[in-house]
C-alpha cells in the first residue's frame, strides 16, 4: 500500500523489522493496520506511523479496508476522509 499525493509524491506504508504492514492472502492482514496508517498520513504525510495501537484506528476506515476492492483500486482522499468520519455500516 502506498499514498500518492496530488503533487505526485509517493509515500509507502511502513515496512521495518518491527512494524511491517502487508496485504495479501490472509497471513496476518489487518484492515486496522491500513486504517491506522491512513488515519495518520491524512493529517501529516511526514508523520512516523506506529502500528502498536492499530486497533484504535477509526472504525469507518477499518470498515472500508474490510471491504473487497479490486486489485490496484484507488481510494481518493475524499473517500478516505468520509470513511474516517463515518461509523461503520451495519451488515
Amino acid at each position: 500500500m502506498w499514498i500518492t499525493t496530488s503533487d505526485g509524491h509517493v509515500h509507502p506504508a511502513p515496512c521495518t523489522p518491527t512494524e511491517h504492514l502487508w496485504w495479501g492472502d490472509g497471513w496476518g492482514d489487518r484492515p486496522s493496520e491500513a486504517a491506522a496508517v491512513i488515519d495518520t498520513l491524512l493529517d501529516d504525510l511526514a508523520a512516523t506511523v506506529s502500528l502498536r495501537q492499530h486497533w484504535k484506528a477509526p472504525k469507518g476506515l477499518v470498515a472500508l479496508f474490510n471491504e473487497e476492492h479490486r486489485q490496484g483500486a484507488e481510494l481518493t482522499r475524499s473517500t478516505l476522509l468520509h470513511a474516517r468520519m463515518s461509523p461503520p455500516r451495519d451488515r
